[in-house]
């Protein structure tokens, strides 16, 4: 790559239904920072990503002609994509000035297990942010986002994560990684053994959520960008919320129609184009076979996150009290 060109300086490895798309927006208001038009850009997962492999719903997430979108000057923001092309990531920070922090935020970089190295190499002074989430609400979360997005039909979470799990073929795309993306602990300990540890941040989802405008001022400090700025906070991402009609939904996603609206509709419009379509109204809530399920196998797991971290997640997490 170009060492002319603006780099990013700091990634945010993380995690899946742990907050990171809000974060990418709050960011991206502040005008020490600078976030590429492309959320997720996965650049540095290459290795460990099958694109031959992916799942059908991924698929269509993901496809998109990128020379076409670089040749129109990005003309819109992108939730996610495969930027595996040096050319191609070079070109989302050409419009980078002068801000402090350059970011790249794609959550892929904290499961497959090439990225901490590859990122070492790129960037190896780089700051690196990773919000956790309880991996047994984050588990859940995921799964309401797939009935949502209509990537599973599972009536049983159990079911649902165990025929998962038993794929023949797994990865970054290739199944859910429901159970997998929860193991935090042998996910972050890759960075600690590449980077210091005053290179990393490490916040609690919960905490991130409760107090978020002091979560920010963490990370600003954190980043060395003004930690007084004001962020503004009317707008809410990735909400929960289910189809109204599950059949239509279905139709919308798999044939393509719901991916292309985003692009045509304006963005003022989407938010009740989507109140038609989902509600967060009387969503299910986890059985107790399942949390008991979910805290049995996350138990040693969580105890290697304490031990790395030098912390007692339960302070967070009530259920590994």
């Amino acid at each position: 790559m170009s060492k002319d060109l603006k780099r990013p300086n700091f990634f945010v490895i993380g995690v899946v239904k742990g907050g990171s798309t809000s974060l990418y927006h709050y960011l991206e208001q502040h005008p020490e920072i600078y976030l590429p038009p492309i959320k997720e850009t996965n650049h540095f997962a290459r290795a460990d990503v099958s694109h031959a492999d992916f799942l059908p719903g991924y698929a269509t997430d993901v496809r998109i002609d990128l020379d076409a979108y670089f040749k129109k000057g990005m003309p819109e923001k992108i939730h996610i994509a495969h930027v595996d092309s040096d050319t191609h990531y070079e070109q989302l920070y050409s419009q980078a000035a002068d801000q402090k922090a350059i970011g790249d935020v794609s959550n892929s970089y904290m499961v497959c297990a090439s990225s901490a190295k590859e990122i070492q190499n790129y960037a190896p002074n780089a700051k690196l942010i990773v919000i956790l989430r309880n991996p047994v609400r984050r588990v859940w979360s995921q799964y309401l986002m797939n009935l949502r997005e209509a990537k599973t039909q599972g009536a049983d979470l159990i079911q649902e994560v165990e025929s998962d799990a038993s794929q023949n073929k797994v990865g970054w795309g290739v199944n859910h990684q429901y159970l997998e993306l929860g193991k935090y602990a042998e996910q972050l300990n890759r960075y600690y053994a590449l980077f210091p540890a005053g290179q990393i941040k490490v916040l609690f989802y919960e905490s991130y959520r409760d107090d978020t405008a002091g979560s920010l001022k963490e990370i600003c400090k954190f980043l060395k960008v003004d930690e007084n700025f004001t962020f503004d906070f009317r707008e809410k991402k990735n909400t929960a919320s289910l189809p109204r009609s599950h059949k239509l939904n279905e139709f919308l996603v798999s044939s393509g129609i719901i991916k292309t609206m985003k692009g045509l509709v304006p963005k003022a419009w989407r938010s009740h184009l989507a109140s038609i379509l989902y509600s967060s109204k009387d969503l299910p809530s986890m059985t107790e076979k399942e949390r008991e399920y979910l805290i049995q196998y996350y138990a040693a797991h969580v105890q290697y996150l304490a031990d790395l971290l030098k912390l007692d997640p339960s302070i967070y997490w009530s259920e590994f009290k």
